[in-house]
This record gives structure tokens, sequence and C-alpha cells, in this order.
């Protein structure tokens, strides 16, 4: 396990988003946490971030905040609730055998998150871990 070490700009975007008591953002947001800070910065910190293990990569701008208490390397957030953020915030629900699993109608697990939008995206596979 690394060892979690906190700069100050990291404790603000992390005090920012506990009062919001969100754990899991978009980097536009992240800039509302520090708005003083430059692109290059900021991206620059929340790339630090992820290697010192204070905050997941979910997909490119959308990151979720490593419980301080977990080892980032073996965790997995709720990929049910994570799907919202993965969708750009367009109409969707969780479907087929992921709606089954939620509802524990089915016996083995489900490895794959099923979402289904009512807009036409491109179907793509996101990597989480």
């Amino acid at each position: 396990m690394l060892l979690k070490n906190i700069s100050t700009q990291s404790n603000r975007v992390l005090i920012y988003f506990n009062k919001l008591d969100q754990d899991c953002f978009v980097y536009a947001e992240a800039k509302k946490a520090l708005p003083l800070s430059s692109n290059s910065a900021l991206k620059e910190l929340l790339s630090d971030m992820v290697k010192r293990g204070l905050l997941m990569r979910l997909k490119k701008g959308v990151y979720f905040i490593v419980p301080f208490e977990k080892d980032a390397d073996s965790f997995m957030p709720d990929w049910h609730i994570i799907a919202a953020h993965l969708t750009k915030g367009s109409k969707h629900y969780i479907g087929y055998y992921s709606a089954l699993q939620i509802h524990n109608l089915i016996t083995q697990p489900s490895l794959k998150e099923q979402i289904v939008v009512a807009k036409q995206f491109r179907p793509s596979v996101v990597k989480v871990k």
C-alpha cells in the first residue's frame, strides 16, 4: 500500500468535494475547487493525486475519490453508482443482467455494467482498473 501524502492543494480539493458529499467529479468541478490554479497546474495536481492513490481516474476528465483508509490498488467503486458519471449526464438506466444483479435475481454476478441510454453513443468499454 502506498503512503498517501496530502499536499495543501490536494487537501483543498478533497475538502471541497467532501463538503459537497460528492465522491465522483469531473475536471470542470475541480476547477471550481481551485479557481486560481492554471489548467496545466490543475491537470498536474489531479494526475499526481491519482499516482498517490487519492483519486481514481475513471476516464478522461472523470475522477473518483478513493477513501483514505482504502488501498487504491485494490479499491473498486460501486459501478452502479458511477454509471451516471460515465454517461455524461444523459438519460440512462442500468439494464439487463446488471439490473438483475441489483435486485438479486441472478445467481452469478454480472462482470460488465450494462447501461441503456436514450441517445446513441459509440459503443465503448471503459476499463476502470
